[in-house]
Formats: structure tokens, sequence, C-alpha cells
């Protein structure tokens, strides 16, 4: 009777190390798949851009319905675990965008493109963008500065924690302040 017990135990315990194994495996598949997503996406977008001199808003590169870039990708890909769409960071508040950014949360984290906390929130661990992106660490903060005169979004990093200059503003109009040289947004060191 103990050598049956001990012959379940062994094979319980191989076909835990072999699910936790497998498991592994699938976390590494869907990496690669959401890498080479946006890949596909990446090199539609840069297609986009030179046929449109500006790069795609982010309406056409959502994976639902997922036609926003035909002719350039027939359809655009959907994270393989939560069939959400990558999320793409642009030149805000432009009409027409000068640069792109496209994240994806990896599941591994020994792979050796994972960048921990990056993009928006800090929440993601890839990117690929356009030569001219600004870092993958910046992500959308809520708070606004002056630039060459004008009222602009300013960013969190997520690498200090902090926003990327001061003074900054929680007001799209920056409370008017944008009117004096004196309130152009500083680089935070």
């Amino acid at each position: 009777m103990i050598e049956i017990l001990a012959v379940v135990a062994i094979i319980a315990v191989l076909i835990v190390l072999g699910f936790i194994a497998y498991s592994k495996q699938l976390a590494r598949a869907r990496d690669a798949r959401r890498k080479a997503d946006i890949n596909r996406i990446q090199v539609a977008v840069e297609e986009y851009e030179k046929d449109h001199n500006c790069y795609p808003l982010p309406e056409l590169v959502k994976c639902v319905p997922g036609t926003g870039l035909q002719p350039y990708l027939k359809q655009i890909p959907c994270d393989p675990r939560t069939g959400d769409s990558y999320p793409y960071d642009y030149d805000t508040p432009a009409t027409c965008p000068r640069w792109y950014r496209v994240f994806a949360k990896l599941e591994n984290t020994s792979d050796h493109d994972y960048q921990p906390q990056i993009g928006p929130d800090g929440n993601y661990s890839y990117v690929q963008s356009s030569p001219n992106a600004l870092s993958p660490y910046l992500s959308g903060s809520g708070f606004y500065g002056c630039k060459a005169g004008l009222c602009v979004p300013v960013y969190y990093d997520a690498r200090r924690p902090g926003i990327e200059c001061d003074p900054h503003y929680g007001d799209p109009d920056c409370y008017g302040q944008c009117r004096n040289p004196a309130s152009n947004c500083r680089p935070w060191r």
C-alpha cells in the first residue's frame, strides 16, 4: 500500500511540474505572438505614414473592427490573451501625428525585450515606435505645460517618477500662463 501511495505521489508531482512548464511555454508563445503582432502593426503604420505624411490616429489602430489600416494590414491583431487592442500612443493633440508608440504587456519577465514600467501609467513592458518617438518611460499624466507659448500635455516619467517638467498645470489652458515666457516648462533635473 505504501508503495502505491509513493508512486501516486511521484506521478502527482510530475504532473504539477509538467503543468508549470507547459504554462510557462504558453506564456512565451503568447509573448512571441505579441511581438510579431506589434511588428506587423509597426510596418503598416510606417507604410500609412509614407502615403499620408502623418501617422494614423488611434481609432484606425483598433483591433475591432480591425480594418482601419487596410490596405497596409488586412486585420489589426488583438492581444492573444485579453483580446484587447494594443495600446497606441501618439503625438497628442495633433490631428496629424508625427510619432507613435505601440505597447504590450509581456508575461515572461526574463524575455530579453522585457522593459519594466513603460507606457501608459507604467503598465507595459514592450514597445515599438517611430524613430522620433518619446521615451517609452513617458506616459500621459493628465497635466499640461507651456512649451513655446502653447499649453500642451506633459508626460509622467516612470523612472523618476514624476512629471517631465515644471511648472505643470492641471488645466488644459495652463491657467493662461503660457503668455509669460518665464512659465515655459523646464525639464526636471
